[in-house]
């Protein structure tokens, strides 16, 4: 048979858990405002540049290594294309009716305090087609900032 201080401590261990449980601090995420900051120009790393530069069918691939020359240059070009808010829509288009060419594209930009200053892609261009690779101005945080494309190389599949 249990004893009454037993009985008694038993109870109070009860009694704490219990009250611990309801007092327990929690933050409510829906009533938790949570504001982000939009970083300053000079903060953005290379990856949030690239994204701010490119839309999702405009990413090419990453670039890095030898280039494959010029022999099909003349065959593509940068050409701007339709007029936005925040500059042109800068398209790669291919005037061979015959080959797919892949091109390293080398975009340059200067943005006050960053250190990254060019991103170079490759993409693949389908014959007399055209390939979207970005615009000619980035709107950031009420500034506007030149971004200049350039073809680096080029060659036929």
């Amino acid at each position: 048979m249990i004893k009454k201080p037993h009985i008694y401590l038993l109870l109070l261990s009860f009694v704490v858990m219990g009250s611990c449980k309801e007092k327990k601090p929690h933050a409510d995420k829906e009533s938790t405002p949570v504001e982000e900051r939009i970083k300053n120009i000079s903060e953005l790393t290379y990856q949030e540049i690239f994204y701010l530069l490119h839309e999702e069918d405009e990413y090419g691939l990453d670039f890095h290594g030898d280039m494959f020359g010029q022999e099909a240059a003349s065959n593509v070009s940068l050409i701007s294309k339709s007029e936005t808010d925040c500059g042109n829509a800068i398209v790669l288009e291919s005037s061979d009716s015959n080959n797919a060419i892949q091109v390293v594209v080398k975009t340059n930009f200067d943005f006050p305090g960053n250190p990254a200053n060019e991103i170079f892609r490759i993409y693949t261009v389908k014959p007399e087609e055209s390939v979207p690779v970005g615009h000619s101005t980035l709107c950031y945080d009420g500034a506007r900032y030149a971004i200049n494309r350039e073809i680096v190389s080029a060659g036929f599949l």
